[in-house]
């Protein structure tokens, strides 16, 4: 279970990522999936002010596009005292599609007021009012083309060093030090990780942008190569990985060395190096 302030942070920091030129009133929300997942919405508005949505709504149409329809908890940040609350027409929403679940508002300021969605929508709109039973939607695409929906990760940490931009690696950035800030909250999956001499680093290059499949690349002597015969950063998927060097631990804290990410990278997974098989 995903803790109520770590649920708060996250939509806090979904906020950032609002469309409010309008209201100026930037919207957070981070939904926990009774599997544990979270997906994030933020407010997008519209010069045509009945087209913009709203954070929870955003958050919820993430979660069910992925896939998942059980979910537990909503956390809704906004700069505003006291705390926001969904409106009316995110509850009638929330309710068909989520249910009765616990909603958590919180601000800035630290200020946090939980509430279920049966208290803010006590009356609500149900299927069962309409009078013929709802039909279910089955799914068009073929289980063999699942494939290709896209996936959500959630960032487990992210990078420390002096590196601000990706131009700043150096070519022999094996000699570089750098920290892993893991999510405090995720500590306890590093028990024993002080045993390893060397990890590897799953990150996601945030500051990568397009991509070519076939091209001349730097780390090939300026010759001709395709996209995945490459480690060009520029990919479909941006995501890199790195074998390091495990210099020590301080609580969710690595130190490493050989890490070939800026600071601020957002790092997805660590994983230990297998031996090799005699």
């Amino acid at each position: 279970m995903v803790p109520e302030t770590t649920l708060l942070a996250i939509a806090a920091a979904a906020r950032s990522r609002a469309y409010a030129p309008y209201s100026r009133f930037a919207v957070g929300a981070a939904l926990l999936t009774g599997e544990g997942a979270v997906f994030t919405g933020a407010n997008i508005e519209n010069a045509s002010y009945g087209l913009t949505v709203c954070a929870e709504r955003v958050a919820l149409w993430n979660a069910i596009q992925a896939g998942h329809h059980r979910f537990s908890r909503l956390a809704v940040v906004a700069d505003c005292s006291p705390p926001p609350t969904p409106c009316g027409a995110c509850r009638q929403v929330i309710l068909e599609l989520a249910g009765d679940i616990e909603i958590i508002m919180g601000n800035l300021q630290g200020e946090v007021v939980r509430r279920s969605l049966s208290e803010l929508l006590p009356e609500p709109f149900s299927a069962d009012r309409l009078e013929r039973a709802a039909e279910t939607i089955s799914a068009s695409a073929a289980e063999d083309e699942f494939w290709r929906l896209p996936v959500s990760l959630r960032p487990i940490g992210f990078v420390r060093n002096s590196l601000l931009n990706p131009s700043d690696v150096p070519g022999n950035y094996k000699t570089l030090t750098s920290e892993i800030h893991l999510d405090p909250d995720l500590e306890e999956g590093l028990y024993r990780i002080e045993e390893e001499s060397r990890i590897i680093v799953i990150g996601y290059l945030h500051r990568a942008a397009g991509y070519t499949l076939k091209g001349e690349r730097r780390g090939r002597g300026g010759e001709i190569y395709g996209l995945f015969a490459s480690r060009t950063p520029n990919r479909p998927n941006p995501i890199s990985m790195t074998e390091v060097e495990l210099i020590g631990r301080s609580g969710p804290v690595l130190t490493v060395l050989g890490l070939d990410l800026i600071d601020g990278t957002p790092i997805l997974d660590l994983k230990t190096v297998l031996p090799p098989t005699k």
